[in-house]
């Protein structure tokens, strides 16, 4: 009997006891025992990093999205072969923006699968959309109809914090998952075409950056604030409009909460983020023909529709297959046009092989600016984010050139 060992990093408790249960369907199918190895998100990249350079461990792992291209320039992966793309349905199966993010740009092939999509929403009461004349379609699309909502929903007086987004310091990434959506929004871009210059100090990107920074002025100053208390404000009547994610919308919608039937939800922006998870078979897998070949097994099993299913609705875990997401989503649900708009402009970031030294330096940044203009009111926003991004720009364009 063969046995691999796969890394896992759950979001919650119930991302990983579903795993468990779908590991002994899939030891009856098959006869592989699995044996999982648990990460945290806040230390998986360092225990990664151990596998990719030291060439075992793991045989195969659920990786962040944003990851796969750094493990990929590290040699520590090879390209899915063909016969399995074409079994789990080939590129045309899956969000377009989780496929393109396992992409490598050199040779245009993957290099891991999608396994889930991630995407933050904007929840809000539709009874004070309407009481402010506003049409949810248009109300969040871009940067300044943003802007000019919260604007107008405070301007009722009728909550006691009228917006609220996720406050998520570093060294987790949340803020520039989100400013993503704004930069892209106002027109800007984070790199250039060659992916050898960042481009968020540009003015289009600095125009949603600011607006981005300045909308978190309205959020009360905390360190921490997570999208399913967001969520929970919005719930109780505390908030009008929330940043939050979709597995805290289907918690709400689960729990049969109160006022549920006053909530709607729309895309963060014309042209949201989208992230997610992965699953990559090490490089050093391959030199186990028996583990690999249960590997490719275990791949095929975790993105099926049916497994991605089960991970929904036991878990909330948002599929990365269009086919799963609309039978998950059908027309009358909340979220619908959430994913709607992830299937049709949904954008994933470049993946270059120092992506994750940017976001990491990005996300710094990001959350040091964030902490000036939240505890300071005074603070001149458009200053002070100029400032800090021409700095870091300077500084990561001479490693990149």
């Amino acid at each position: 009997m063969t046995t691999i060992e796969f890394s896992l990093i759950p979001d919650a408790e119930t991302d990983y006891q579903t795993i468990i249960r779908l590991m002994s369907v899939f030891k009856r199918e098959t006869g592989i025992d699995v044996n999982i190895k648990r990460m945290e998100w806040g230390n998986a990249w360092s225990q990664l990093i151990g596998i990719a350079t030291q060439g075992h461990g793991a045989d195969i792992s659920h990786v962040g999205s944003t990851w796969v291209s750094s493990l990929m320039t590290m040699n520590a992966l090879r390209p899915i072969p063909i016969h399995l793309v074409g079994k789990i349905g080939g590129e045309q199966a899956f969000v377009h923006s989780t496929w393109s993010s396992v992409v490598a740009e050199e040779d245009r092939l993957p290099y891991g699968i999608p396994l889930s999509a991630y995407v933050y929403v904007i929840a809000y009461r539709r009874d004070l959309l309407e009481k402010a004349g506003l049409s949810g379609i248009s109300a969040f699309a871009t940067p300044h109809a943003l802007e000019q909502t919260v604007e107008r929903i405070e301007s009722l007086h009728e909550v006691e914090t009228p917006w609220l987004m996720p406050i998520i310091p570093p060294p987790f990434n949340d803020l520039v998952h989100m400013a993503a959506s704004w930069i892209w929004s106002s027109g800007g871009h984070i790199m250039d075409n060659r992916g050898k210059q960042v481009l968020f100090n540009s003015p289009a990107a600095l125009a949603g950056l600011k607006s981005f920074l300045k909308l978190m002025r309205r959020v009360p100053d905390r360190d921490y604030l997570g999208a399913d208390e967001c969520m929970n404000a919005l719930m109780q009547g505390k908030a009008a409009a929330v940043i939050t994610d979709a597995r805290a919308v289907n918690i709400a919608i689960q729990n049969k909460s109160p006022n549920i039937g006053n909530i709607a939800a729309a895309s963060l922006m014309s042209i949201p983020w989208s992230g997610g998870g992965s699953i990559v078979i090490w490089r050093h897998t391959y030199g186990y023909p028996d583990r690999l070949e249960a590997s490719y097994k275990l791949a095929e099993f975790l993105v099926r529709k049916q497994t991605m299913l089960e991970l929904a609705n036991n878990s909330y875990t948002l599929p990365s297959r269009t086919d799963a997401l609309d039978e998950l989503f059908p027309p009358d649900h909340i979220l619908r046009p959430v994913m709607l708009q992830l299937i049709s402009t949904g954008r994933s970031y470049r993946p270059i092989a120092l992506w994750h030294r940017i976001e990491h330096q990005f996300g710094v940044e990001l959350g040091t600016v964030a902490k000036q203009i939240m505890k300071d009111p005074t603070l001149d926003v458009d200053a002070t984010v100029t400032e800090a991004m021409n700095s870091l720009a300077d500084r990561l364009n001479l490693t990149l050139g």
